[in-house]
């Protein structure tokens, strides 16, 4: 008797669409495996690192309602997207601050660069650019060319702030004392008190403003205040770990991640002046 031919269970076309199923199977594990080991890669390199700051250095790092808050804050915030690492970012008197970091209890930001120093951190590149001015009072204006102006004068500043190696040697020669404080509205409710001869201030013009409008008494004050045209020095500010925490590699990931924050910054002013430009 004639046995029937053998016929396959599932035609050509339905063995492929299988084959086909399979494969895409097999590429979507693949595609989730690799996502899932970028994911764990991630976090497996990813630390929380506590990043301490000044609280009263509006408009660069503040606090604001008890909210960290400016510039800086901002930049660490947009940062930490990139880096991996979350900031946890605590602001508190610049002194209080730097000895805490200098202890390897977190890291700084707003920390400038000196010969001092530079053996006791790991930085970033610079972050900011701080203009560092001097105020007087009206009517006791001086000219002021360089450090050499301020010969004998008594200045404010802020407790533990370095202003810059050549500031900070005119310092410790005694060629002008300082004055330390843990503000600037302190600072110029000294100066208008006829304590100071002058006083430091940070941030350029815009950090002038706030100040002046940080306190009754400076806001019903403000005319009597005068901002010399040299600047004392530009400070660049960093992000720096104490060496003994060893995070010279998250320093490297946030210098890498703010590569890219100051791209997207850019990127931002540009599409602004766009619209600008669109506007009748």
């Amino acid at each position: 008797m004639d046995r029937p031919a053998w016929k396959p269970a599932h035609s050509e076309r339905e063995q492929q669409h299988r084959v086909d199923v399979m494969r895409g199977l097999k590429s979507t594990r693949r595609a989730t495996l690799i996502g899932l080991f970028l994911v764990v890669s991630l976090a497996a390199r990813a630390d929380r690192l506590v990043v301490m700051g000044d609280d009263r250095y509006a408009p660069v790092i503040y606090a604001e309602a008890g909210r960290p808050a400016g510039f800086l804050v901002d930049l660490l915030r947009r940062a930490q997207v990139y880096s991996g690492d979350e900031y946890d970012i605590q602001l508190m008197p610049w002194k209080r601050a730097y000895a805490m970091a200098l202890r390897g209890m977190g890291g700084l930001i707003g920390v400038s660069h000196n010969s001092e120093r530079a053996p006791l951190f790991d930085y970033s590149k610079p972050v900011y650019d701080d203009a560092i001015r001097v105020v007087v009072l009206k009517g006791q204006e001086f000219k002021f060319d360089g450090l050499e102006d301020l010969k004998g004068k008594n200045v404010g500043g802020v407790a533990g702030a370095s202003y810059g190696e050549a500031v900070d040697r005119a310092i410790a020669s005694g060629l002008f004392t300082v004055d330390r404080d843990i503000g600037q509205s302190s600072r110029l409710r000294k100066l208008l008190a006829g304590r100071l001869d002058a006083a430091f201030i940070g941030n350029g013009e815009a950090g002038f403003r706030l100040v002046l409008e940080s306190h009754p008494e400076l806001q019903a004050n403000r005319e009597r205040f005068v901002l010399l045209p040299t600047p004392l020095a530009r400070d660049p500010l960093h992000l720096a770990f104490a060496k003994s925490m060893q995070q010279h590699a998250a320093v490297q990931r946030f210098d890498a991640a703010m590569e890219r924050v100051m791209a997207d910054l850019k990127a931002e002013a540009a599409r602004e002046r766009a619209k600008l430009d669109k506007r009748p």
